[in-house]
């Protein structure tokens, strides 16, 4: 449903050659009368429509026990997250974001259906894939969206990520309670992972494999956007600074007078871990315990001092 004749041709025209067979609507109330003719396996609306909008499309069919069950993808422009969320929130399956490609649109498509079969085909046989088992990538859905999605769907289970790195992110009850990857766990892991450009996920419901120890505090919301707040700053530090291999060293000139100084916690143990033979930018940015933020702040302003320098190339190994 859309009320643009072009994009209903473009999403017949991409979806009509995969097989599947497409009834187009102008807005929400023409989509209800076509939906009471004959109940579609999915349901594709834009929000911006006139006479219904496709918020209360939505909520129209999923408020009727007929069609509650039939999965929905929102089609928007809007990009920013509230409006994605609350087209998750008010029960549709997945969103696509104007303008859009034939091949991903067929692919949501076909990821939704699978997923809607899976739920109505009954338990789970032993050894067949769960049709809560979400996977996909961060260049379709954005980590952001799938971290809210889990959490406002109150999920529990592992979020697996294959990115920079391997990484598990572990819910409970919506709530995120553990990050681990690198080598670090809690808070730090998790903001290193919102920081990944891409990356592959795949959620395995239930209970988490293992015991896992709740290590970070607060609701899901307030942590999201602590750790997005701060993504925009971290890639202009990076940017700035010296790549992560690269050696950085204490200058001999300037080593005796360390402990005379006034330095945060941070710098100190920058300092200690640089010493005078060197470590690179990851191997002191991961001994840090504060997140990556507080880490490149402290390296940018040691480097700025001149109290932290990098090793030139044949210097210290």
């Amino acid at each position: 449903m859309d009320d643009s004749a072009l994009i209903r041709q473009v999403i017949s025209d991409s979806l009509t050659p995969a097989g599947f067979d497409v009834s187009a609507a102008a807005d929400g109330s023409e989509a209800l009368a076509r939906i009471a003719e004959a109940r579609p396996d999915l349901i594709i609306a834009d929000i911006l429509m006139p006479v219904m909008d496709g918020w209360a499309l939505c909520e129209e069919v999923r408020r009727a026990p007929a069609t509650r069950s039939i999965p929905i993808i929102i089609l928007t422009t809007e990009r920013d997250v509230p409006k994605r969320i609350k087209g998750l929130e008010i029960g549709a399956d997945d969103y696509v974001c104007k303008p859009f490609s034939k091949e991903e649109l067929v692919a949501r498509v076909e990821a939704v259906l699978r997923r809607a079969g899976a739920r109505e085909s009954g338990p789970p046989v032993e050894g067949a894939p769960q049709a809560d088992r979400l996977s996909g990538h961060t260049d379709h859905i954005p980590m952001s969206d799938l971290l809210q999605l889990l959490s406002l769907n109150i999920r529990s289970g592992t979020l697996h990520l294959w990115g920079e790195s391997v990484a598990r992110i572990y819910f409970g009850d919506g709530r995120i309670l553990n990050a681990e990857t690198q080598g670090l766990t809690g808070e730090k892991a998790l903001f290193r992972i919102m920081a990944w450009p891409s990356a592959r996920f795949e959620f395995e419901p239930g209970g988490p494999v293992r015991l896992i120890e709740t290590a970070i505090a607060g609701s899901t919301s307030s942590i999201l956007m602590d750790g997005f707040a701060h993504l925009d700053e971290l890639r202009d530090l990076i940017a700035r600074l010296p790549a992560r291999g690269t050696r950085m060293r204490v200058p001999a000139a300037r080593a005796k007078a360390i402990d005379s100084m006034d330095l945060s916690t941070t710098q100190r143990i920058i300092l200690h871990t640089a010493g005078a033979r060197g470590a690179t930018m990851a191997q002191i940015v991961d001994t840090v315990p504060q997140r990556d933020l507080d880490a490149y702040r402290a390296l940018n302003d040691l480097l700025g001092q001149g109290i932290l320098e990098p090793v030139p190339e044949g210097g210290a190994s």
